[in-house]
């Protein structure tokens, strides 16, 4: 669970330098692009020279088709994060993409998709998505957005389609034996497609050009070790526990953000504190079972 919360936590980092290095080549499209090219580099890079690659290679047989397919999931998380914020707002983004992650997450841990195996939707873990979803609204109280129907809907997939991310990410760590190859995989997938959405939108060119502070390139390494991370660690938690953990974990980040680096006309509200509280009370509420009689 810390481990999850500290890769919450990450991701916070992570979006702040992305955000930062989107702005700076005037592109967030070629941000994102750029981001999972950096990871795919390290993680390939690693898994090279570890031989995680061979190794995993021999076990394919072990791996199911759709558990190749994560990457597509983390495609859609940042496209929606790079259509959707100047549209409709960060704070209804981040409400459309946790309800769809923490709606996705119960799904899929019912149907058994989890690599830590079906586990029942109890009182607990649908209090626990009640709460998380509260605390991101309260984060969000008095942020001005714009509600745009599609671009809502197409988020709140992005979400549902990120916690199926983590689920087939787990089970080709778990097949493969190898959680470098599965974060390597999940990359090269989306490196594909966000590659593909840059060249459309900027044809691979940004706007300000590629002068940048060189620590703005490296969001990829911190994106790098989170999907390592998760890979591992969803087979314990199952994916709803393991996403509430991470959802904590970006509210806390981004709550240190706030305080340390605010952006241009942010502050730290009561909402945000509030946000935070409610967070980690869907952590431990999403745990509690219901004594047996």
């Amino acid at each position: 669970m810390a481990i999850a919360v500290a890769a919450g936590v990450t991701i916070a980092v992570q979006s702040y330098v992305n955000g930062r290095f989107g702005r700076t080549i005037g592109s967030a499209e070629m941000a994102a692009a750029v981001n999972n090219t950096v990871g795919l580099v390290a993680l390939g890079a690693t898994a090279a020279v570890t031989g995680a690659i061979p190794r995993a290679l021999r076990h394919l047989d072990r791996v199911r088709g759709w558990h190749l397919l994560g990457g597509l999931g983390g495609a859609m998380y940042v496209i929606a994060g790079a259509v959707g914020a100047p549209e409709i707002g960060v704070a209804l983004l981040v409400i459309a993409l946790v309800c769809g992650q923490t709606a996705g997450s119960l799904g899929a841990d019912a149907a058994g998709l989890s690599p830590a195996g079906r586990q029942a939707v109890t009182a607990g873990r649908f209090a626990g998505v009640i709460l998380t979803i509260a605390a991101v609204v309260a984060s969000a109280l008095g942020a001005e957005a714009s509600l745009q129907v599609g671009i809502v809907a197409f988020t709140v997939a992005a979400g549902v389609a990120t916690a199926l991310q983590q689920a087939a990410n787990g089970h080709l760590a778990r097949g493969t034996g190898e959680p470098l190859f599965a974060g390597a995989v999940n990359f090269l997938v989306g490196f594909v497609v966000l590659l593909i959405v840059a060249a459309v939108a900027n044809g691979l060119v940004p706007p300000h050009g590629w002068s940048a502070p060189p620590l703005e390139y490296l969001g990829g390494i911190l994106g790098a070790a989170v999907a390592t991370s998760m890979a591992v660690i969803v087979s314990r938690l199952g994916v709803l526990r393991m996403i509430l953990a991470m959802t904590a974990g970006q509210t806390l980040g981004g709550l240190a953000l706030d305080l340390i680096a605010p952006a241009r006309g942010e502050h730290v509200t009561a909402g945000t504190i509030i946000g935070v509280v409610l967070a980690f009370a869907a952590v431990l509420v999403s745990g509690w079972r219901a004594p047996r009689t």
